[in-house]
């Protein structure tokens, strides 16, 4: 993958690929993942459209980069994408921890965000999760077999082998600390009074096994704090849903963008 420089000098990874006629759409990964995850979704984008996807700092590619691995670095890793690749004006599509960086992205460079897709999104106020769930979270980090458990819960259907392999190649290159410190991050996140000054038109998916960031709550913490957003359900899906659903929300991307 090539790489460009952010503004600390750190290299970071990204792909860059398709036309590039009309608005580019940036893809933001979740927590222990990687750009790859987004391949057989943005596998149907890339043909009419420009597709952007990139390693967020300690993941993938750019697993090397120093920290902080905060949602402020992180925004500003995005910054510095867009100022490299003259990305703006885009649209940002993120997705779990990736969504709430790009909320906090919209934020702080409201220009250069069009639109915004949130599909199983953190909120901006972070997720509550009982002490017992959050061990749990914390021990998958550096460890295969705990995050193969995780792993487990977050498709509505049994996995593939192949959706596994991915999962399991973008877990391996995540460093444990990289992992404890994002995890704190976007966990523990606390911005809704910012997020609901979010006037760029909103998308939110939620998929309708998610648990426990169920539809009702994503409802509540997310759509109902950004006015004027459009709340959807994904049917047949849990929280991997651009895995499971590939080509639906690709569609639904799609529509979207068209009704800028």
């Amino acid at each position: 993958m090539p790489t460009y420089q952010a503004s600390d000098g750190a290299k970071l990874a990204f792909t860059d690929r398709g036309t590039h006629e009309g608005i580019p759409l940036l893809f933001v990964h979740g927590w222990l993942a990687g750009a790859s995850v987004w391949e057989p979704l943005t596998r149907h984008l890339a043909a009419h459209r420009r597709v952007v996807t990139v390693d967020l700092r300690g993941f993938g590619e750019s697993n090397a980069a120093p920290g902080p691995y905060s949602l402020e670095r992180y925004s500003t890793d995005l910054s510095d994408l867009v100022e490299s690749l003259d990305l703006d004006p885009l649209v940002a599509v993120g997705h779990s921890m990736g969504a709430v960086i790009a909320q906090r992205f919209a934020i702080d460079r409201p220009e250069a965000v069009e639109g915004l897709v949130l599909i199983a999104p953190v909120p901006a106020s972070g997720v509550p999760f009982s002490p017992k769930v959050l061990d749990f979270f914390r021990s998958a980090a550096g460890d295969p077999e705990r995050a193969g458990q995780w792993f487990d819960g977050l498709t509505f259907r049994e996995m593939s082998p192949e959706t596994k392999a991915l999962l399991h190649d973008a877990h391996a290159r995540v460093r444990a600390e990289v992992a404890l410190e994002s995890l704190a991050a976007w966990q523990g996140a606390d911005f809704a009074d910012e997020a609901a000054t979010i006037e760029t038109p909103t998308l939110v998916l939620a998929p309708v096994a998610d648990r426990p960031m169920t539809p009702e709550f994503l409802r509540e913490k997310v759509h109902a704090l950004i006015a004027g957003s459009t709340f959807e359900i994904i049917e047949e899906s849990s929280h991997y849903a651009p895995l499971e659903q590939p080509a639906k929300l690709a569609a639904r991307i799609d529509r979207f963008v068209e009704e800028l």
